[in-house]
């Protein structure tokens, strides 16, 4: 199931009608989510990205919430499955979300998880040197950014105000 946010459309949640709900009501106490669009360009979708990254992880939201089409990443939940990822070494155990989040924003598109771990041989280092070491995203996706800095070891700041 999915829903279109009434205070912006651009913001799409999906999930169960459960889980719908309950992120609803979250994303409803979150003020600066109204859609503020030039055209079809909502442009302070940098904003409203980090603002629900930022729920999804106070609040565990299990929906998936899509911001003008792309999927908005929990920081936490990502950087979590990165370091445990390094520290053992191996691909075996990359969740489901990880694989997403590597395969859609930085890497090419493989038939599934199995396949994407054989490219890099099991082997984390492999993954770093070849996707993630070398990874960039655009600007206006501020949550993939944010984990993306953090896992290269930028030291930045980021905002829920912007």
């Amino acid at each position: 199931m999915h829903l279109k946010y009434i205070r912006n459309e651009k913001i799409v949640i999906y999930g169960s009608q459960k889980d719908i709900v309950a992120a609803e009501a979250i994303i409803d106490t979150i003020d600066g989510l109204e859609a503020q669009l030039i055209g079809d360009r909502l442009v302070n979708e940098g904003a409203v990205r980090l603002k629900l990254q930022n729920a999804l992880d106070v609040y565990g939201v299990k929906a998936t919430i899509l911001v003008d089409g792309n999927t908005v990443y929990p920081f936490a939940k990502i950087v979590k499955q990165y370091e445990m990822l390094k520290l053992r070494g191996t691909l075996e155990k990359m969740s489901n979300e990880f694989y997403e989040f590597l395969s859609i924003n930085f890497d090419i598109a493989h038939y599934n998880k199995s396949g994407y771990i054989e490219t890099y041989n099991n082997d984390f280092a492999t993954l770093k040197r070849e996707i993630i070491d070398k990874a960039t995203t655009s600007g206006r996706y501020t949550d993939v950014q944010r984990i993306l800095d953090h896992i290269q070891g930028r030291a930045t700041s980021y905002s829920n105000a912007e």
